[in-house]
């Protein structure tokens, strides 16, 4: 199985960014580079911290086809639509009924969110599965490995993307203003990405993550559950770079080559 990490500025769409993605071509090219290695999946399963949900149960949607745009962002013309793998989506529901300690809820609408439709911009699956975060921490390691355990019980070729942006405290200028803590957070994740060792982003300082102003950790340690002990192979950094304020990392578990 393999896995990824994968920024979602809209920036990055080229209707929206235009001359602006030139400040963040270390992204571009490390998104680029990220879907050649992991080429083509029957499934892509992906979290989103932007996909609505609750605080107490994570949501999986259940519509035929998936589809959004950028609409909120200028660009209605730019988007993408795919089928959503229903099976997968019925399959993870009867399964977290079954364990009885994640909440998994069905979500009729077919609309993706800029977490979602920034990645899909760049990599390429016959389908989609869309998952929203809930509050726990803990709880996205297990969901993860509830997506695997599917996986493997459908024989299916999954590939499961944490769509994850870091710190939004990097600059002055950032979204979320300035805090120095931002750039240490960043580090860290970083550094514990290169290794595989995702069961130490639950053990980061609460203070550390809350000064952090980040969106992506509850995805990453998701994608930690889906992993499982093959965490650590072959991790590859492909790019982290924060120029807008925002921390936006690249990176691939699994991956059969480096590109």
């Amino acid at each position: 199985m393999q896995g990824c990490v994968c920024p979602h500025p809209p920036i990055l769409i080229p209707e929206i960014g235009r001359a602006s993605r030139q400040a963040i071509s270390a992204t571009v090219n490390a998104m680029e580079r990220l879907a050649e290695a992991l080429g083509d999946h029957h499934t892509l399963v992906i979290i989103s911290p932007h996909t609505p949900g609750y605080v107490d149960a994570h949501t999986v949607k259940t519509a035929p086809r998936l589809r959004g745009d950028f609409a909120a962002f200028g660009c209605p013309d730019a988007g993408s639509e795919l089928a959503n793998d229903v099976e997968f989506a019925d399959a993870l529901l009867a399964a977290a009924h079954e364990q009885g300690v994640v909440v998994i809820e069905p979500e009729p609408s077919p609309v993706l969110d800029h977490g979602v439709l920034v990645p899909m911009h760049f990599l390429r699956a016959g389908s989609l599965v869309s998952l929203s975060v809930a509050g726990a921490y803990d709880q996205h390691r297990i969901l993860g490995q509830l997506v695997r355990g599917c996986a493997d019980d459908l024989g299916r070729d999954v590939a499961f993307v944490a769509s994850a942006d870091l710190s939004h405290r990097l600059t002055p200028s950032a979204p979320a203003g300035y805090d120095a803590q931002g750039s240490v957070f960043d580090r860290r994740v970083v550094q514990l990405l290169s290794e595989g060792d995702f069961a130490g982003l639950t053990g980061l300082d609460d203070k550390l993550v809350q000064a952090a102003g980040q969106c992506g950790l509850r995805s990453l340690v998701a994608l930690g559950g889906f992993l499982g002990d093959e965490a650590v192979r072959d991790p590859q950094i492909f790019s982290y770079e924060g120029p807008f304020g925002v921390g936006y990392l690249v990176a691939g578990f699994g991956l059969t080559e480096a590109v």
